[in-house]
Protein backbone atom coordinates (compact mmCIF):
# COMPACT_ATOMS: atom_id res chain seq x y z
CA UNK A 1 0.00 0.00 0.00
CA UNK A 2 1.32 3.41 -0.94
CA UNK A 3 1.92 6.20 1.59
CA UNK A 4 -0.78 8.39 -0.05
CA UNK A 5 -3.29 5.62 0.47
CA UNK A 6 -2.39 5.37 4.19
CA UNK A 7 -2.78 9.21 4.74
CA UNK A 8 -6.31 9.32 3.35
CA UNK A 9 -8.09 7.81 6.42
CA UNK A 10 -6.13 10.12 8.73
CA UNK A 11 -7.19 13.20 6.77
CA UNK A 12 -10.79 12.08 6.80
CA UNK A 13 -10.64 11.61 10.58
CA UNK A 14 -9.33 15.14 11.11
CA UNK A 15 -12.03 16.59 8.94
CA UNK A 16 -14.69 14.70 10.88
CA UNK A 17 -13.37 16.02 14.24
CA UNK A 18 -13.28 19.58 12.93
CA UNK A 19 -16.86 19.36 11.78
CA UNK A 20 -17.99 17.98 15.14
CA UNK A 21 -16.07 20.50 17.30
CA UNK A 22 -17.16 23.57 15.34
CA UNK A 23 -20.72 23.66 16.82
CA UNK A 24 -19.32 23.13 20.32
CA UNK A 25 -17.07 26.15 19.99
CA UNK A 26 -20.01 28.26 18.82
CA UNK A 27 -22.10 27.21 21.84
CA UNK A 28 -19.35 28.35 24.26
CA UNK A 29 -19.21 31.82 22.74
CA UNK A 30 -23.00 32.15 22.90
CA UNK A 31 -23.09 31.14 26.59
CA UNK A 32 -20.40 33.69 27.42
CA UNK A 33 -22.31 36.42 25.60
CA UNK A 34 -25.52 35.40 27.41
CA UNK A 35 -23.77 35.59 30.78
CA UNK A 36 -22.59 39.10 29.95
CA UNK A 37 -26.14 40.06 28.97
CA UNK A 38 -27.60 38.74 32.28
CA UNK A 39 -25.14 40.72 34.47
CA UNK A 40 -27.47 42.80 36.80
CA UNK A 41 -27.69 46.54 36.26
CA UNK A 42 -26.85 48.84 39.20
CA UNK A 43 -29.86 49.61 41.39
CA UNK A 44 -30.65 53.32 42.00
CA UNK A 45 -30.23 54.36 45.66
CA UNK A 46 -29.66 57.48 47.71
CA UNK A 47 -26.79 57.70 50.12
CA UNK A 48 -25.26 59.89 52.82
CA UNK A 49 -21.77 60.19 54.27
CA UNK A 50 -21.08 59.16 57.86
CA UNK A 51 -19.63 62.26 59.54
CA UNK A 52 -18.93 63.63 62.99
CA UNK A 53 -21.42 66.11 64.38
CA UNK A 54 -23.35 67.07 67.50
CA UNK A 55 -26.42 64.91 68.06
CA UNK A 56 -29.48 66.24 69.89
CA UNK A 57 -31.71 63.69 71.60
CA UNK A 58 -35.26 65.01 71.45
CA UNK A 59 -38.85 64.42 72.47
CA UNK A 60 -41.33 64.82 69.61
CA UNK A 61 -44.73 66.41 70.07
CA UNK A 62 -47.51 68.16 68.18
CA UNK A 63 -49.47 71.10 69.54
CA UNK A 64 -51.13 74.40 68.74
CA UNK A 65 -50.04 78.01 68.75
CA UNK A 66 -51.71 80.11 71.46
CA UNK A 67 -51.51 83.72 72.62
CA UNK A 68 -49.79 84.48 75.91
CA UNK A 69 -52.57 86.94 76.76
CA UNK A 70 -56.22 86.32 75.98
CA UNK A 71 -59.21 88.26 77.30
CA UNK A 72 -62.78 87.02 77.21
CA UNK A 73 -65.19 89.96 76.98
CA UNK A 74 -68.29 89.28 79.07
CA UNK A 75 -71.37 91.37 79.78
CA UNK A 76 -71.89 92.34 83.42
CA UNK A 77 -75.35 93.79 83.00
CA UNK A 78 -78.56 93.24 81.11
CA UNK A 79 -79.32 95.42 78.12
CA UNK A 80 -78.97 95.93 74.40
CA UNK A 81 -75.63 96.10 72.61
CA UNK A 82 -75.29 99.55 71.07
CA UNK A 83 -71.58 99.35 70.17
CA UNK A 84 -69.43 96.44 68.94
CA UNK A 85 -66.14 96.07 67.02
CA UNK A 86 -66.43 96.27 63.25
CA UNK A 87 -64.41 93.16 62.40
CA UNK A 88 -62.22 90.41 63.76
CA UNK A 89 -58.52 91.21 63.50
CA UNK A 90 -59.18 94.85 64.37
CA UNK A 91 -56.29 96.34 66.37
CA UNK A 92 -57.27 97.78 69.75
CA UNK A 93 -55.51 99.71 72.51
CA UNK A 94 -55.58 99.10 76.23
CA UNK A 95 -58.67 100.74 77.78
CA UNK A 96 -60.46 101.14 74.44
CA UNK A 97 -64.24 100.56 74.63
CA UNK A 98 -65.13 97.57 72.46
CA UNK A 99 -68.71 96.84 73.49
CA UNK A 100 -71.23 99.20 75.01
CA UNK A 101 -74.54 98.05 76.47
CA UNK A 102 -77.49 100.40 76.88
CA UNK A 103 -79.50 99.82 80.03
CA UNK A 104 -82.21 102.22 81.09
CA UNK A 105 -82.49 100.42 84.41
CA UNK A 106 -78.84 101.00 85.28
CA UNK A 107 -79.11 104.65 84.28
CA UNK A 108 -82.21 105.04 86.47
CA UNK A 109 -80.45 103.43 89.42
CA UNK A 110 -77.49 105.75 89.00
CA UNK A 111 -79.77 108.79 88.82
CA UNK A 112 -81.67 107.72 91.94
CA UNK A 113 -78.47 107.01 93.85
CA UNK A 114 -77.06 110.39 92.89
CA UNK A 115 -80.21 112.24 94.08
CA UNK A 116 -80.11 110.37 97.39
CA UNK A 117 -76.49 111.29 97.79
CA UNK A 118 -77.17 115.00 97.17
CA UNK A 119 -80.01 114.98 99.71
CA UNK A 120 -77.85 113.27 102.35
CA UNK A 121 -74.98 115.63 101.62
CA UNK A 122 -77.23 118.69 102.11
CA UNK A 123 -78.53 117.31 105.42
CA UNK A 124 -74.99 116.59 106.60
CA UNK A 125 -73.82 120.13 105.78
CA UNK A 126 -76.87 121.60 107.54
CA UNK A 127 -76.09 119.60 110.69
CA UNK A 128 -72.47 120.73 110.60
CA UNK A 129 -73.44 124.39 110.36
CA UNK A 130 -75.83 124.13 113.28
CA UNK A 131 -73.68 122.06 115.59
CA UNK A 132 -72.72 124.11 118.69
CA UNK A 133 -70.07 121.88 120.22
CA UNK A 134 -66.53 121.01 119.25
CA UNK A 135 -66.49 119.49 115.77
CA UNK A 136 -64.18 116.52 116.26
CA UNK A 137 -63.57 113.63 113.88
CA UNK A 138 -65.78 111.44 116.01
CA UNK A 139 -68.62 113.94 115.79
CA UNK A 140 -68.18 114.35 112.00
CA UNK A 141 -68.24 110.55 111.53
CA UNK A 142 -71.41 110.30 113.62
CA UNK A 143 -73.12 113.00 111.56
CA UNK A 144 -72.20 111.20 108.33
CA UNK A 145 -74.00 108.16 109.64
CA UNK A 146 -77.04 109.93 111.04
CA UNK A 147 -77.52 112.08 107.93
CA UNK A 148 -77.35 108.99 105.71
CA UNK A 149 -74.39 110.39 103.80
CA UNK A 150 -72.20 107.36 104.47
CA UNK A 151 -74.74 104.90 103.08
CA UNK A 152 -75.53 107.22 100.16
CA UNK A 153 -71.84 107.32 99.15
CA UNK A 154 -71.69 103.49 99.09
CA UNK A 155 -74.90 103.24 97.05
CA UNK A 156 -73.65 105.84 94.55
CA UNK A 157 -70.32 104.01 94.09
CA UNK A 158 -72.15 100.76 93.43
CA UNK A 159 -74.51 102.41 90.95
CA UNK A 160 -71.59 104.00 89.11
CA UNK A 161 -69.82 100.61 88.93
CA UNK A 162 -72.92 98.98 87.52
CA UNK A 163 -73.36 101.76 85.01
CA UNK A 164 -69.69 101.67 83.97
CA UNK A 165 -70.05 97.93 83.33
CA UNK A 166 -72.10 98.95 80.34
CA UNK A 167 -68.75 99.70 78.65
CA UNK A 168 -66.53 96.63 78.08
CA UNK A 169 -62.92 97.63 77.41
CA UNK A 170 -59.71 95.97 76.20
CA UNK A 171 -57.31 95.03 78.97
CA UNK A 172 -54.19 95.30 76.81
CA UNK A 173 -52.99 96.22 73.32
CA UNK A 174 -54.01 93.47 70.92
CA UNK A 175 -56.47 92.43 68.23
CA UNK A 176 -60.10 91.35 68.31
CA UNK A 177 -60.11 87.58 67.83
CA UNK A 178 -63.85 86.98 68.14
CA UNK A 179 -67.11 88.91 67.96
CA UNK A 180 -69.90 86.83 69.49
CA UNK A 181 -72.66 89.46 69.40
CA UNK A 182 -73.48 92.40 67.17
CA UNK A 183 -75.29 95.69 67.67
CA UNK A 184 -78.95 95.33 68.54
CA UNK A 185 -78.58 92.03 70.38
CA UNK A 186 -79.98 91.88 73.93
CA UNK A 187 -77.54 90.42 76.43
CA UNK A 188 -77.60 89.39 80.08
CA UNK A 189 -75.02 89.20 82.88
CA UNK A 190 -72.50 86.52 81.88
CA UNK A 191 -73.16 86.71 78.13
CA UNK A 192 -69.92 86.26 76.18
CA UNK A 193 -69.43 89.20 73.83
CA UNK A 194 -66.11 88.36 72.18
CA UNK A 195 -62.38 88.07 72.83
CA UNK A 196 -59.10 89.94 72.47
CA UNK A 197 -55.66 88.35 72.06
CA UNK A 198 -52.08 89.55 71.96
CA UNK A 199 -51.08 88.46 68.46
CA UNK A 200 -47.41 89.37 68.91
CA UNK A 201 -46.65 87.35 72.04
CA UNK A 202 -47.26 83.70 71.15
CA UNK A 203 -46.38 80.30 72.54
CA UNK A 204 -46.80 76.63 71.65
CA UNK A 205 -48.89 74.37 73.87
CA UNK A 206 -48.07 70.64 73.89
CA UNK A 207 -49.78 67.77 75.67
CA UNK A 208 -47.10 65.18 76.48
CA UNK A 209 -47.55 61.81 78.15
CA UNK A 210 -46.30 61.37 81.69
CA UNK A 211 -43.06 59.68 80.62
CA UNK A 212 -42.15 62.52 78.26
CA UNK A 213 -43.28 65.10 80.81
CA UNK A 214 -40.76 63.77 83.33
CA UNK A 215 -37.90 64.49 80.90
CA UNK A 216 -38.83 68.14 80.26
CA UNK A 217 -37.49 71.16 82.15
CA UNK A 218 -37.93 74.92 81.71
CA UNK A 219 -35.25 76.46 79.53
CA UNK A 220 -34.66 73.44 77.28
CA UNK A 221 -34.10 74.22 73.60
CA UNK A 222 -37.00 73.41 71.25
CA UNK A 223 -37.04 73.18 67.45
CA UNK A 224 -40.52 74.18 66.25
CA UNK A 225 -41.74 73.43 62.71
CA UNK A 226 -44.61 75.59 61.42
CA UNK A 227 -46.57 73.95 58.56
CA UNK A 228 -48.70 77.07 58.02
CA UNK A 229 -45.52 79.00 57.14
CA UNK A 230 -44.11 76.48 54.68
CA UNK A 231 -42.53 74.25 57.33
CA UNK A 232 -40.43 77.11 58.66
CA UNK A 233 -38.30 76.00 61.63
CA UNK A 234 -37.76 78.35 64.57
CA UNK A 235 -35.89 77.83 67.82
CA UNK A 236 -37.76 78.33 71.08
CA UNK A 237 -37.43 77.24 74.69
CA UNK A 238 -39.57 75.45 77.25
CA UNK A 239 -41.44 78.05 79.28
CA UNK A 240 -43.30 75.85 81.75
CA UNK A 241 -43.96 72.20 82.55
CA UNK A 242 -47.21 71.17 84.23
CA UNK A 243 -46.56 70.08 87.83
CA UNK A 244 -49.46 67.61 87.65
CA UNK A 245 -50.54 64.81 85.32
CA UNK A 246 -54.13 64.65 84.11
CA UNK A 247 -55.30 61.28 85.53
CA UNK A 248 -57.74 60.77 82.66
CA UNK A 249 -55.27 61.45 79.83
CA UNK A 250 -52.07 60.50 81.70
CA UNK A 251 -50.56 63.62 80.18
CA UNK A 252 -49.56 67.14 81.12
CA UNK A 253 -49.14 70.53 79.45
CA UNK A 254 -45.79 71.93 78.29
CA UNK A 255 -45.63 75.50 76.96
CA UNK A 256 -42.89 76.67 74.61
CA UNK A 257 -41.89 80.27 74.00
CA UNK A 258 -41.38 81.03 70.31
CA UNK A 259 -40.25 84.19 68.51
CA UNK A 260 -42.82 86.39 66.81
CA UNK A 261 -43.42 85.51 63.16
CA UNK A 262 -45.40 87.48 60.57
CA UNK A 263 -48.66 85.71 59.63
CA UNK A 264 -48.36 83.16 62.44
CA UNK A 265 -51.80 82.88 64.00
CA UNK A 266 -53.05 81.38 67.26
CA UNK A 267 -54.67 78.03 66.62
CA UNK A 268 -52.15 76.96 63.97
CA UNK A 269 -50.60 73.52 64.41
CA UNK A 270 -46.89 73.02 65.00
CA UNK A 271 -44.52 70.15 65.69
CA UNK A 272 -41.84 70.38 68.33
CA UNK A 273 -38.57 68.64 69.09
CA UNK A 274 -37.56 69.27 72.71
CA UNK A 275 -33.83 68.75 73.23
CA UNK A 276 -33.37 66.66 76.38
CA UNK A 277 -29.70 65.69 75.85
CA UNK A 278 -26.74 66.84 73.74
CA UNK A 279 -23.96 64.53 72.49
CA UNK A 280 -21.04 66.37 70.86
CA UNK A 281 -18.54 64.82 68.41
CA UNK A 282 -20.59 61.79 67.42
CA UNK A 283 -20.27 59.72 64.24
CA UNK A 284 -23.76 60.13 62.85
CA UNK A 285 -25.74 58.82 59.91
CA UNK A 286 -29.37 59.41 58.83
CA UNK A 287 -31.79 57.32 60.84
CA UNK A 288 -33.41 55.94 57.69
CA UNK A 289 -30.12 54.19 56.80
CA UNK A 290 -30.58 51.72 59.67
CA UNK A 291 -32.53 48.53 58.98
CA UNK A 292 -33.37 45.49 61.09
CA UNK A 293 -32.21 42.14 59.73
CA UNK A 294 -32.02 38.94 61.81
CA UNK A 295 -33.20 41.01 64.78
CA UNK A 296 -30.06 43.14 64.52
CA UNK A 297 -29.47 46.67 63.30
CA UNK A 298 -27.52 46.97 60.07
CA UNK A 299 -26.71 49.32 57.21
CA UNK A 300 -25.59 48.98 53.64
CA UNK A 301 -22.21 50.60 52.95
CA UNK A 302 -21.20 51.31 49.36
CA UNK A 303 -17.79 49.82 48.57
CA UNK A 304 -15.18 51.13 46.15
CA UNK A 305 -16.44 48.61 43.60
CA UNK A 306 -19.90 50.22 43.68
CA UNK A 307 -21.51 47.31 45.49
CA UNK A 308 -23.64 47.43 48.64
CA UNK A 309 -22.00 45.71 51.58
CA UNK A 310 -24.17 44.45 54.43
CA UNK A 311 -22.75 45.66 57.79
CA UNK A 312 -24.11 45.10 61.27
CA UNK A 313 -23.83 48.21 63.47
CA UNK A 314 -24.04 49.22 67.09
CA UNK A 315 -26.00 52.45 67.48
CA UNK A 316 -26.33 54.94 70.32
CA UNK A 317 -28.49 58.02 70.79
CA UNK A 318 -31.03 59.13 68.20
CA UNK A 319 -32.48 62.54 67.50
CA UNK A 320 -33.65 64.94 64.81
CA UNK A 321 -33.43 62.27 62.09
CA UNK A 322 -29.88 61.19 62.97
CA UNK A 323 -28.42 58.24 64.84
CA UNK A 324 -24.95 57.89 66.36
CA UNK A 325 -22.92 54.86 65.30
CA UNK A 326 -20.66 53.29 67.92
CA UNK A 327 -19.34 50.44 65.82
CA UNK A 328 -19.69 49.00 62.33
CA UNK A 329 -19.21 52.05 60.10
CA UNK A 330 -16.11 54.13 59.45
CA UNK A 331 -16.07 57.90 59.13
CA UNK A 332 -16.61 59.12 55.53
CA UNK A 333 -18.28 55.84 54.55
CA UNK A 334 -21.27 56.11 52.21
CA UNK A 335 -24.38 54.51 53.71
CA UNK A 336 -27.53 53.88 51.67
CA UNK A 337 -30.59 55.77 52.89
CA UNK A 338 -33.28 54.68 50.40
CA UNK A 339 -33.81 51.88 47.91
CA UNK A 340 -32.25 49.39 50.32
CA UNK A 341 -35.23 47.54 51.85
CA UNK A 342 -34.96 44.60 49.42
CA UNK A 343 -31.28 45.03 48.62
CA UNK A 344 -28.95 42.01 48.65
CA UNK A 345 -25.37 41.84 49.86
CA UNK A 346 -22.86 42.89 47.16
CA UNK A 347 -25.59 44.07 44.83
CA UNK A 348 -24.33 46.73 42.39
CA UNK A 349 -25.83 50.17 43.11
CA UNK A 350 -25.80 53.64 41.61
CA UNK A 351 -26.18 56.71 43.83
CA UNK A 352 -28.84 59.08 42.44
CA UNK A 353 -28.91 61.78 45.16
Amino acid sequence: MSSSTRRAPAILSCLFLAVCLAPLAGCGQEEEAERETLEPSPLPVTAAVAARDTLFEVIDGTGRIASVREQDLVSQIQGQVVQAPEREGQAVREGEVLFRIASGEQAALLDRAYNQYRSAEALYEFELENYLGDLTDEVSSMMRRTSGLQDAEVALAQARTQYSNAAVTAGFDGVVSEIAVRQGVRVYPGTRLGAVIDADDLLLELDLDERQLALCSPGERVYVTLPSLGDTVVVGSVRSVSPVVDPAMRAGLVTVEIPGMPNLRPGATATAEIVIATYPDQLVIPEEAVLIRDNREMVFVIGEDGKANWCYVTVGARGRGLVSVIDGVEESAQVITSGHYSLAHEAPVAVVN
